[in-house]
């Protein structure tokens, strides 16, 4: 099948929401379809910092919102007419770092440095392990070269183990597209690709 990558756009926020209405993710539970809307630019977080919102409506329709506000940001792949899989990339989502920091090592970045971070994948089931992550994760890196930034990173778990829940992608796929192990705490893996 012949995979495209697009780009998240406002014009798309409907196809957006169905592709996390039909796909299983996370723990297949229906009321936990996380329509990835924890992972944003910090303009868009609620004035008291909350990131999750109770209930699969709202939180499809924050998605909503944070799609065609532009504050949601990433590539969705589509096989045919019908999206097959997501990749959650964005910059500025400083929020999002603080919190990670709490498992991932991150530095803290010079202002001078432009960080592009991949956060998390939702990939169809009939179409994992068929090379659709690897195909997002190079368009994000070749859009971010084009976008003037210096790197590209991402926060994986050493030992991934292929369910659902690990939704951050394997080491090995990050190593075979050029990402460098950038620093490591106990299994959780911060890799990094130079742009320049």
């Amino acid at each position: 099948m012949n995979i495209e990558i697009r780009k998240l756009i406002p014009d798309l926020a409907e196809e957006y929401v169905h592709f996390f209405d039909v796909t299983p993710h996370d723990d297949n539970i229906d009321e936990h379809k996380c329509y990835c809307v924890t992972w944003r630019s910090d303009d868009s977080y609620t004035s008291h910092g909350d990131h999750w919102f109770p209930t699969r409506e709202e939180r499809r329709e924050r998605a909503l919102h944070f799609v065609r506000s532009g504050s949601l940001q990433g590539y969705l792949a589509y096989g045919g007419n019908q999206i097959v899989g997501w990749c959650n990339t964005n910059a500025n989502c400083q929020l999002c770092i603080k919190y990670l920091r709490s498992f991932w090592p991150i530095e803290e970045y010079p202002a001078d440095i432009k960080v592009k971070s991949i956060f998390c994948f939702v990939i169809a089931p009939e179409m994992q392990r068929k090379g659709v992550a690897t195909k997002l994760v190079e368009r994000v890196c070749r859009d971010a070269a084009d976008e003037g930034f210096d790197f590209v990173e991402a926060y994986v778990n050493k030992k991934f183990v292929e369910t659902d829940h690990d939704f951050r992608g394997p080491l090995d796929m990050y190593l075979k597209c050029g990402f460098d192990k950038y620093a490591q705490r106990e299994d959780r893996v911060t890799v990094r690709k130079a742009l320049k």
